[in-house]
């Protein structure tokens, strides 16, 4: 396992933490974070206990690297503060980017797609936080949630073209369509016993249909229906082509309508420190109203109060977002490397 990080500031600090007390397996041993980061700012300052004032100046990577590495001996904590080169990229499984610039996400991200190397892209501003995905073509998640298989008692099989298997006493399975389960244990039916795992269509709360057993012998009785966990095959969009046609995981729906503002806000908002030099400046109604006229050039169906909101409170962070955020990627990370779990696909957009 290798990750490197970019641009070490604001979320990093969370990420690393959360990372390196997660990293605890038997191959530890061979894991490694490269570090690259700019020079710290008083204002990073705002969420970053492992720096001072002393350390303004310096190499922010350079000046947190000996802190983090002492969270987890097991995992070698590197500085690097050369080049950004394609052969210096290659190297790694998995790239984490966070305050980069547009033009370095997408160079990167075009590269770590064509690559096969997985991104995971972070802001945090404000309130507000946003975290892209892309493990690349044909990504493999082996379990999708961790659970373990799920086991139940059967009481009866028909022998029909659509076989119905129903539960023992009426208790509730707890499949859903589309799962996969093997046998073990059927009395009569003795085909099922062992079988390949075969795909289910959940037909209620107690049952549920496996196909057609009219081949198979007559059930008798007994029987034990185990879930498998079969390998899903993802496909990631790489960021220009994700950025057309985001898909959102919606954290909250109550606010159904916000990933899409908040889409066009954090993509504006590159744009608008390219032409002005700075974020828009904290509560300040003709930054707002500049960066709102901006963002409805894009879509004029936007929010406007999420967007001027966003204008208002994005310069600042607050060390609860920073943490939150840098809990997820380093979760996204996990799940990269494993395939354990189902990663965010692709956009997350978070507003307190």
């Amino acid at each position: 396992l290798i990750v490197i990080h970019l641009r070490f500031r604001r979320i990093r600090n969370e990420f690393f933490r959360n990372f390196l007390f997660l990293n605890i397996s038997e191959n530890q041993k061979k894991n490694e974070i490269n570090i690259f980061a700019c020079l710290l700012q008083i204002r990073d300052l705002a969420s970053q206990f492992y720096l001072s004032e002393s350390d303004v100046g310096r190499n922010r990577a350079e000046a947190s690297c000996n802190q983090l590495a002492e969270l987890n001996n097991y995992v070698r904590t590197t500085a690097y503060t050369g080049e950004l080169t394609e052969d210096f990229l290659q190297q790694f499984r998995v790239i984490v980017l966070t305050d980069s610039d547009d033009n370095e996400q997408h160079r990167i991200a075009k590269f770590a797609h064509e690559n096969g190397i997985a991104l995971i892209i972070a802001e945090t501003h404000g309130l507000f936080a946003k975290i892209f995905c892309d493990f690349g073509e044909n990504f493999t998640i082996y379990d999708q949630d961790g659970s373990q298989p799920i086991s139940t008692m059967i009481a009866s099989i028909t022998h029909d073209s659509q076989g119905v298997i129903t539960c023992l006493d009426e208790t509730r399975h707890g499949l859903n369509d589309g799962d996969y389960v093997t046998f073990s244990e059927v009395q009569g039916m003795i085909e099922l016993n062992g079988c390949d795992p075969i795909k289910i269509s959940v037909l209620g709360p107690y049952t549920f249909s496996i196909g057609d057993t009219s081949k198979f012998s007559e059930y008798v009785s007994g029987g034990i229906a185990t879930q498998v966990k079969m390998p899903k095959v993802v496909n990631f969009k790489s960021l220009e082509e994700s950025e057309k046609e985001p898909e959102f995981l919606v954290s909250d729906f109550a606010k159904f309508d916000h990933p899409t503002s908040l889409h066009i806000a954090f993509s504006a908002l590159h744009k608008y420190i390219e032409q002005v030099g700075k974020p828009p400046r904290p509560w300040n109604e003709e930054d707002a109203q500049n960066f709102l006229q901006m963002c409805k050039s894009v879509n004029a169906d936007i929010n406007d109060n999420v967007v001027s909101l966003f204008a208002k409170t994005c310069s600042g962070n607050t060390s609860p977002i920073d943490a939150a955020i840098g809990g997820f990627v380093a979760q996204e990370v996990l799940k990269a490397c494993t395939g354990k779990f189902t990663p965010i696909y692709q956009w997350l957009y978070y507003d307190a």
